[in-house]
């Protein structure tokens, strides 16, 4: 049960060790500090990458290879150690990137574009040639590559990029999932992600651009990659993960610039007086109170009681499982309300409302998922599902036939304390009372999840 969580701690500390890497780089050391801060204590990080969910995976590719990307150095900025960065390196980090989530080449797209953009007019046609034919080898190796991997994987040659294509832009299902208004990633997704560290974010990158001592060149990719991702049908505010190490830069540089360094500066060498300190017009104290008062509560609450019951319902049952009370479990709830096997680890039968999503276009109309029915018409489904079959009555041939599956009753059934108000006779009558109740909630979104879990 521990080694997801293992894994995704490791996951968010790269995430926030290439944060404070690339604005060191690109910033220096002042910067950096500030930079590291904002990411360990950033809400999004302790809640949303923390998930284990292949967004972290992608962002934390993502800001390794922001680390080593070519930025252009402004004619202003100061002089950093280890300001050059690795082409090669990066565009191997961003392959990887691409490889986890496709639509992680918007973002490379976008800075490939800015590097070629800003190349020097001396020799810029022959270094242009070099950066899309080394852009070229390694997306070639990377292709091979994961298709190999696919072939050992399903038994077959497959590219799951084409089939990404098909099912999301070709026959646009990705509003099946819910459809967003084209702002959505400027007016819900950038407020949630940074929340009050926002208008650092924003005033950075205006410091940056007034004074030209921080390149603009990462807050162009962002911004590029923001407006491609809101090209989508269908955005949830967790596809803009890999822009937080960028953010949190920016917010960095607007933080140093109102408040100076974070750590005291070394002593200068005994032959040099020492430079009077300029004074900031915010203490760094205040500047840490607000970013921890603003940051840390909601993570906190986010992390340790906001629907906790989903997954303290998961260690009851395996509990249950373990001293053999629990024999088999069914989820009446909205599809992935719960983790599964991974919290569960033992060999019982378990099984859930089905919610796949349509093949095709034409198929949108009549297509039938359980999770929906069920929420539709709770106690005749309830009814029906759990009903010896009559006699030479055969099962459908296919899960996705318009008609409920039976089942053979589970031990244990686990629902929201909403439905449960719905069908509470029918569940008596089946023989089920309530065993364990869990708190869940204080708020829900979504009314098929409201209540505690029972």
């Amino acid at each position: 049960v521990a080694a997801p969580y293992i894994l995704v701690a490791a996951i968010a500390a790269a995430v926030d060790y290439a944060t404070l890497r690339l604005a060191r780089r690109v910033a220096g050391d002042d910067v950096a500090w500030w930079a590291l801060l904002c990411s360990a204590v950033s809400w999004s990080m302790g809640s949303g990458v923390m998930r284990p969910l292949v967004n972290s995976a992608e962002t934390a590719l993502t800001a390794i290879a922001l680390v080593y990307w070519p930025w252009r150095r402004p004619a202003r900025a100061a002089r950093l150690p280890d300001a050059r960065g690795s082409l090669l390196t990066a565009l191997c980090f961003a392959a990887l990137s691409c490889i986890v989530r496709p639509t992680s080449a918007a973002l490379w797209l976008c800075a490939g574009l800015v590097l070629l953009a800003n190349q020097p007019r001396r020799r810029c046609v022959s270094r242009s040639i070099r950066i899309v034919g080394a852009a070229a080898a390694v997306g070639a190796v990377a292709v091979a590559a994961m298709a190999a991997v696919d072939r050992v994987g399903y038994g077959r040659w497959v590219f799951p990029p084409y089939q990404f294509y098909l099912f999301n832009v070709h026959e646009g299902l990705a509003t099946w999932f819910g459809e967003s208004p084209p702002l959505y990633h400027a007016y819900v997704s950038m407020p949630i992600l940074f929340a009050a560290m926002l208008p650092f974010v924003v005033h950075g990158v205006y410091t940056a651009y007034r004074t030209q001592s921080v390149t603009c060149e990462p807050a162009a990719v962002a911004l590029g990659a923001a407006v491609l991702f809101s090209l989508a049908g269908h955005m949830e505010y967790r596809f803009l993960y890999p822009l937080l190490p960028i953010g949190h830069m920016y917010a960095a540089v607007s933080i140093a610039s109102l408040a100076g360094p974070l750590l005291p500066p070394p002593p200068p060498a005994a032959a040099q007086p020492p430079k009077p300190p300029k004074r900031p017009r915010w203490p760094a104290r205040r500047v840490v109170l607000y970013l921890l008062l603003t940051s840390l509560p909601p993570a906190l609450y986010l992390n340790l009681v906001h629907q906790r019951g989903v997954v303290d319902v998961m260690a009851h049952l395996r509990r249950g499982a373990q001293a053999g009370a629990v024999t088999s479990i069914g989820f009446l709830m909205p599809c992935h309300s719960t983790p599964y096997y991974s919290h569960l680890h033992a060999d019982i039968p378990m099984w859930f409302l089905s919610c796949e999503p349509p093949l095709a276009r034409s198929d949108r109309a009549s297509h039938y998922w359980e999770a929906d029915d069920f929420e539709q018409h709770p106690a005749d489904f309830v009814r029906e599902i759990f009903a010896p079959p009559a006699e030479g009555e055969h099962p459908p041939a296919s899960r996705h036939r318009r008609r409920r599956q039976r089942r053979a009753r589970p031990s244990h059934l686990v629902l929201y304390d909403g439905m449960v108000r719905r069908i509470d006779r029918q569940l008596a009558a089946l023989g089920y009372e309530e065993s364990a109740r869990f708190f869940n909630t204080h708020f829900s979104g979504d009314t098929r999840r409201a209540g505690d879990v029972v």
